[in-house]
């Protein structure tokens, strides 16, 4: 087979077969500079806060807890005003781009000396940075589900946007460390953190216009006629549609396993204090994560290949299973623990952390095809139990968000209550010198670093047993479902033609 041949195929694997090209490469440019900023401040913003502001665990946690409890009242405000009209979904993403981008880097600004200053610039623009994300993501996702409605092109789609997202959330990874490593002098790593941060505001405008720009404004007229034909216009909140969501299993199960994700999310941003205070060599992170990323990728590239075999459920549940036994390796450091003994091993404990990062991105990828699944789903419950074949897109991606939120809420207390617990030391943001941890916290820094990943993989992957819409279920009701959208059109088609 020739080259160009390859490719072809390749290509009609890889991606969506009822997309162009062009808006393809748009939704993942927007995907691409979204996921950067989101990892530049979730990943990073938490150790500068605590390094270089002078904010306390406590301070952290109010932050944390006040700040989410008030997005809660965003996904659906959202979700409804995308339902409402899909040219509300291209006003977002008119809109947004530049706040985003804008909010990400007064993140890492210092504005004073003074803590309490620091705690409501960090406060107001983290809520402010909370707000559009949370717009222009569901935006996205609510786009997603519009866009791709043929199961077949999904695992395509999503593994494309997967490979854009990854790109965008492991740039910061990179980067951050090796630019501000380069340097002990905090007040000089204050400043690195900063010009890096412009850098990527720059880039994340120009990117998150994308879908903007490069899918034709007629598609939204066209996704708007179909929204009414599948009777989009009840936009409320109200229990028949909470009672859809909630009957919704597969959705449910994921939303559970999400719930466990959470734990090993702590392990993630934990990272940087790994790598900076427990190892003591930040730059370390930057060469673990090309690592990383490099497996990432290739479990990526698998998954148009491999999601012919397995299904995305099982992609999912085993990319939990074998990154929870690697962090159950890690764990056997915990034992006698010799801080001197892992510094010198520290790239063992590293290579274990890349292997552990191979499923992340198809995990991504398998994750979206779920949801998209559960949309399915959730048309052919509620047309068995109340015939109506009800999709509410916008507010599917909507209670996704606020399960989201509320974890995050609980995230919040339990990462920061951590801190509290191993008793992190923060730093006077007048001084140049960042404060000596103890062995008994770095300690508890390690711990909860492994404990937390092993945690939350094993018990994500134990919730996705109770999936129930797999295999030939799954076959069947998909079928019925077709049929029935089948004799939906017909039946409209007939009525446009009497009237």
């Amino acid at each position: 087979m020739k080259i160009k041949e390859k490719i072809y195929y390749y290509k009609n694997d890889f991606l969506s077969g009822t997309l162009p090209l062009k808006e393809q490469l748009g939704y993942a440019g927007g995907i691409f500079g979204n996921a950067m900023g989101q990892d530049a401040v979730l990943t990073f913003s938490d150790k500068f806060n605590r390094n270089y502001m002078g904010i306390s665990n406590k301070n952290l946690l109010i932050r944390g807890n006040v700040s989410t409890i008030l997005s809660f009242i965003i996904p659906p405000a959202a979700g409804a005003w995308y339902d409402t009209s899909q040219s509300n979904i291209r006003k977002a993403l008119r809109i947004m781009p530049i706040p985003f981008a804008v909010t990400s880097m007064l993140l890492f600004v210092v504005p004073s000396t003074s803590v309490l200053f620091n705690f409501i610039w960090v406060f107001f623009f983290g809520l402010f940075f909370s707000i559009v994300d949370t717009f222009y993501d569901i935006a996205l996702n609510a786009l997603a589900l519009k866009l791709v409605t043929n199961p077949k092109d999904r695992k395509n789609f999503y593994t494309a946007e997967s490979l854009a997202a990854t790109l965008g959330s492991m740039l910061p990874g990179w980067l951050i460390p090796i630019v501000v490593g380069t340097t002990d002098d905090a007040k000089r790593q204050q400043m690195l953190y900063f010009f890096v941060a412009l850098g990527f505001c720059i880039i994340g405008v120009l990117t998150m216009y994308a879908p903007y720009f490069k899918i034709d404004e007629k598609r939204y007229l066209m996704m708007a006629a179909a929204a009414k034909s599948q009777q989009e216009e009840k936009i409320k909140w109200d229990l028949e549609k909470v009672s859809m969501i909630l009957h919704n299993r597969p959705f449910m199960v994921l939303q559970a396993a999400s719930a466990f994700e959470m734990i090993r999310k702590i392990t993630y941003e934990a990272l940087p204090y790994l790598y900076d205070d427990v190892f003591g060599d930040y730059q370390m992170k930057a060469i673990i994560d090309i690592i990383s990323g490099t497996f990432s990728y290739a479990g990526l590239f698998a998954v148009p290949f491999v999601g012919k075999k397995i299904s995305a459920r099982g992609m999912l549940m085993g990319g939990y299973a074998y990154t929870g036994i690697l962090y159950i390796f890690m764990s056997l450091f915990n034992l006698g623990f010799d801080l001197e003994n892992l510094r010198k091993k520290r790239y063992v404990v590293g290579i274990l952390i890349g292997f552990a990062g191979m499923p992340n991105a198809a995990q991504a990828a398998a994750r979206k095809i779920l949801v998209a699944d559960s949309t399915d789903y959730m048309e052919w419950y509620a047309w068995k139990k109340y015939g109506d074949p009800m999709r509410c897109d916008g507010m599917l991606v909507a209670a996704s968000s606020i399960v989201g939120k509320a974890l995050e809420l609980i995230k919040a207390n339990l990462y920061n209550g951590l801190f509290a617990l191993v008793k992190y030391q923060t730093k006077d943001p007048a001084s140049n010198v960042k404060p000596v941890q103890t062995v008994s916290t770095l300690r508890g820094l390690y711990a909860i670093i492994t404990l937390c990943g092993l945690i939350g993989n094993l018990l994500a992957a134990f919730a996705l047993l109770f999936d129930n819409y797999t295999g030939k279920r799954r076959d069947a009701i998909f079928k019925e479902l077709t049929e029935l959208r089948a004799a939906r059109g017909a039946e409209a088609r007939e009525c446009d033609t009497v009237c």
